[in-house]
């Protein structure tokens, strides 16, 4: 099994954490070998692409499923407390949890674009386009903030819509991007599994800001 991706992607890294959870031995390319933008590892020109024997898959809510439905006795010897969820969603609010994982991989493709177009200059300061990707931000945290627990997005699970989550909001705070805190149960959420042994296996590198700050609506109480 390999992984190609890059270093400090947040959709990488959600696929990195279920790996170290299932405890899969596998491969990664970091930027080396065959690149996205060449087009060999798929038509979307984008990471992360898994390959297991002749399969090979992109798009990292993809390759989770994969992962959990090709090697369940992984995720039913799993270790942890709470134990990773066995599936994209619980059989019993299917459409309920793809909604929020849908909703929380907008809000990282946003956060991943503001990161990516402020290199470039462009901010929401300067594009009508970016200032609505930060108004997409903080308002699919702020619907995020009214369907999480205090016991997480599935309760008595550490479930895809957790690490989903907080990948993203982690790669925000070490890169600078959007200073998302204030909403106290997605808060909580981030902070309780900090010391999870998969996420500090999988740690996002801190690098310079970019060049402005872009602090949401929501301020902490």
């Amino acid at each position: 099994m390999k992984l190609y991706r890059s270093d400090g992607s947040p959709f990488a890294r959600k696929v990195r954490v279920v790996l170290a959870e299932l405890g899969l031995p596998h491969e990664e390319d970091v930027e080396n070998g065959l690149r996205p933008t060449s087009g060999e590892l798929g038509p979307t020109l984008s990471i992360p692409v898994l390959e297991d024997g002749g399969v090979r898959l992109w798009e990292s809510d993809l390759i989770i499923d994969y992962l959990l439905k090709t090697y369940p006795e992984a995720a039913a010897r799993a270790s942890g407390s709470p134990k990773l969820a066995p599936a994209l969603a619980r059989p019993d609010r299917h459409w309920h949890d793809m909604t929020v994982l849908a909703t929380i991989h907008t809000c990282a493709s946003s956060v991943v674009s503001l990161r990516l177009m402020a290199n470039d200059g462009i901010s929401p300061e300067n594009s009508d386009y970016m200032a609505r990707q930060r108004d997409r931000i903080d308002r699919c945290l702020d619907w995020l903030e009214t369907q999480v627990t205090d016991d997480g997005f599935a309760p008595g699970w550490f479930s895809i819509q957790d690490i989903a989550f907080i990948c993203p909001m982690d790669f925000s705070e070490k890169r600078g991007i959007v200073a998302w805190r204030g909403r106290h149960k997605l808060d909580a959420l981030f902070d309780r599994h900090r010391e999870r042994p998969s996420l500090k296996a999988t740690p996002v590198d801190a690098r310079p800001p970019v060049k402005s700050r872009y602090v949401m609506r929501r301020e902490p109480a």
